[in-house]
């Protein structure tokens, strides 16, 4: 019995170790984490094909797959010293079309818009310059080949695909980002063989962001071809053991007034 218990032990570690997704700069727990609703759906509706594709990443079923252009997921974590992000996405920073079936077209990811809960994406950070800029002005996603902006294709969905990139504004500081590549690491992929996944991580000073006062962060990010978009919101939650503590100190105070 002793040895089997060993033997179960072993293959669970191995098992573990083997499958298990470890972040880079800020623990958000394991392999599950990377992604989220978004994952092989997005808010976009798409009108096309037959049967229509609707919510799936475009082109969804069909030819290369909506896994290749897929947003995944996002999370979000902040302390009283810095605010720690990680985005998940099926391409790292550029996707291809494949020409023989598509476009052709090299489309990229969009900056990461950041909101302090006033309504607006007063923020954004470009991650290949990691840079976290105060945003005066930004552009939608581009008129190229294959985009739904391409020639007025669709302007319904370039509306809701919203902000693409920086276009003016003031660089605050630096964010430092690592992009992971993780070989079919998607575990529910459109169609097999789209299966790659990569996890971009982050994390910069939290008083760049209005010296640091907020309780909720909204985000929003697209990619070139308005394929796919995620936009969460993230409220600040108190860590098990300061509840606690905030907890007993409430019982004291009630204690302390009841024997007064």
């Amino acid at each position: 019995m002793k040895r089997i218990l060993i033997a179960l032990i072993t293959v669970f570690l191995l098992t573990s170790q083997a499958f298990g997704f470890g972040y880079m700069i800020y623990d958000f727990g394991d392999q599950t984490t990377a992604f989220d609703h978004n994952n092989n759906y997005s808010p976009i509706y798409y009108p096309y094909g037959d049967p229509e594709i609707g919510n799936l990443p475009s082109p969804g079923n069909y030819g290369e797959g909506g896994e290749k252009f897929d947003l995944e997921g996002l999370n979000v974590a902040w302390d009283n010293d810095n605010v720690y992000i990680s985005l998940t996405n099926s391409f790292g920073y550029t996707v291809q079309s494949d020409p023989t079936i598509g476009w052709g077209t090299t489309f990229e990811l969009g900056d990461l818009f950041i909101g302090t809960g006033n309504g607006a994406y007063d923020y954004a950070i470009d991650l290949m310059d990691g840079e976290l800029w105060q945003v005066r002005s930004a552009a939608g996603i581009p008129d190229i080949p294959g985009s739904y902006a391409y020639n007025d294709f669709d302007l319904d969905i370039v509306d809701q695909a919203g902000a693409y990139k920086v276009t003016g504004g003031t660089v605050l500081g630096d964010v430092r980002t690592e992009l992971t590549f993780w070989d079919d690491f998607e575990i529910n992929y459109l169609i097999p063989g789209n299966g790659d996944t990569y996890v971009w991580e982050m994390v910069f000073d939290r008083s760049l962001l209005g010296g640091g006062q907020f309780d909720n962060l909204d985000f929003h990010i697209t990619l070139g071809c308005g394929n796919d978009l995620i936009e969460e919101s993230f409220t600040v939650v108190p860590e098990p053991a300061t509840f606690l503590l905030f907890t007993l100190g409430l019982v004291g105070y009630r204690l302390t007034r009841r024997r007064k």
